[in-house]
């Protein structure tokens, strides 16, 4: 027997959240795991909006929620994109202690008699014990990888002796390799970048022309071509389109020259073949190497640049020094854990160009000093590090007549100062 309250009771009860919104999203229901988890009544919360109730998620909840009224389908979120929707608390099923819930949403459309959405029902599982077990199975094979890696150290050490003397060979085929595919990827964003241009210039005035035919219409006075219009754009979806065309346009612009910046700056940084030498500005070397290093940290670090101006081109290895500057960033970028700085300078001294890598991450012990430029010596943790890099960059350096000097402080970090001698091309042909 169909029984409305029994129905509404069960859905109170259920070891589930559910709530439902209209398309203003007002709570209309709201049940007990709700109130029970955030300490809400559902009498102080009937009426209110769900995206004001929760400002922190209310872009992430309007969205789900819109396309479930526009598109008359459901819309789900799983715990590994989004763990933590709404500040359920619940136990882990491992540890019994107290933790975010982990949740899947799905969100249902609720249609009257003309298939028309009116209500979108927000439904949350408690999927914590799932997600603990794959973390801690997870947890379980990280560290069972970290002991392979321990377990393959002397034979990696093997491996990159090899790998040293064949360096140079190889960042040479690595420079060509960027450069073939800078070059190919080069013209399809071109004509991806002009296409979204001209996409772009099309809607806009295509939204014009809309707006355009509502002003004529409206303008004639007559009831029934203004309903027309107000139902066809409404069917449609006009007005949520209009907006919503521009931002796609202007995003997919925005990733297509972001593209078009990492082609360029491949290009740049594999100029030359590493055993060409040739006139080269420092800091263009820089700025084209953070390029392809900053996605390594720029979520916690902050770059503070000094360059002095007008600095004459220098006589080099391009690519090489562009490996040492990459090398010394990527350090100092993994020396700082949550967050920090990396300073840079590039100045004249006499005869000499010096470059300035500063951070302020953990620092270097004394005891260590000495033995940073050794093959193979690394203060990483086993697996995370050769020992190479600053060997190798200390080779590279030398080779160009220069001289790497380092300061450090345990706890307040490290400078690297990379010195290089202003020498003419017939001075480095008698060095070499």
């Amino acid at each position: 027997m169909h029984n409305p309250q029994l129905l509404e009771n069960l859905l109170r009860k259920l070891p589930m959240g559910a709530c439902m919104v209209d398309v203003e999203f007002r709570i209309v229901f709201w049940n007990d795991f709700f109130s029970d988890r955030l300490g809400l009544e559902e009498k102080d919360v009937m009426g209110q909006s769900l995206l004001e109730l929760f400002p922190e998620q209310a872009r992430f909840l309007k969205k789900k929620i819109n396309s479930v009224f526009i598109l008359k389908n459901e819309s789900f979120s799983y715990w590994e994109q989004r763990p933590h929707i709404f500040q359920f608390q619940s136990s882990r099923p491992i540890t019994g202690e107290e933790t975010l819930m982990f949740q899947n949403m799905e969100i249902l459309p609720l249609m009257d008699e003309n298939k028309e959405v009116q209500y979108a029902c927000i439904t949350i599982q408690d999927v914590t014990a799932q997600a603990s077990y794959y973390n801690e199975l997870s947890k379980a094979a990280d560290e069972l990888d970290q002991e392979h890696k321990e377990q393959a150290r002397l034979i990696q050490k093997l491996e990159d002796t090899k790998s040293q003397l064949i360096q140079s060979e190889k960042m040479a085929s690595i420079g060509q390799l960027a450069a073939g595919v800078a070059h190919e990827i080069n013209s399809p964003i071109g004509f991806v970048s002009s296409n979204l241009q001209c996409l772009q210039d099309y809607a806009e005035k295509l939204i014009k022309v809309g707006a355009f035919a509502a002003k004529l219409i409206d303008k004639t006075g007559d009831t029934t071509f203004a309903k027309l219009k107000h139902d066809f754009y409404e069917r449609n979806e006009f007005d949520y389109i209009k907006d919503e065309v521009v931002d796609v346009i202007n995003e997919s612009l925005d990733g297509a020259e972001r593209v078009k910046v990492i082609v360029k700056s491949l290009k740049e940084f594999s100029h030359a073949d590493t055993k060409s030498w040739a006139h080269s500005n420092l800091v263009e070397g820089i700025e084209s190497t953070l390029k392809i290093t900053n996605s390594e940290f720029k979520c916690k670090v902050e770059l503070v640049k000094d360059y002095e101006p007008n600095i004459p081109p220098l006589f080099c290895m391009v690519m090489q020094l562009n490996q040492v500057f990459m090398n010394l960033l990527l350090n100092a970028g993994q020396a700082i854990d949550d967050s920090g700085h990396i300073y840079i300078k590039v100045y004249t001294e006499g005869k000499w160009q010096k470059v300035s890598i500063r951070d302020t991450g953990h620092g270097i012990a004394p005891d260590n000093l000495s033995k940073i430029f050794d093959p193979f010596f690394s203060t990483k943790p086993v697996g995370s590090g050769t020992g190479l890099g600053l060997s190798l960059s200390y080779g590279i350096i030398k080779n160009h007549g220069g001289d790497i000097e380092v300061k450090s402080e345990v706890g307040k970090g490290t400078e690297f100062i990379v010195c290089l001698p202003q020498r003419s091309e017939s001075e480095i042909a008698e060095l070499n």
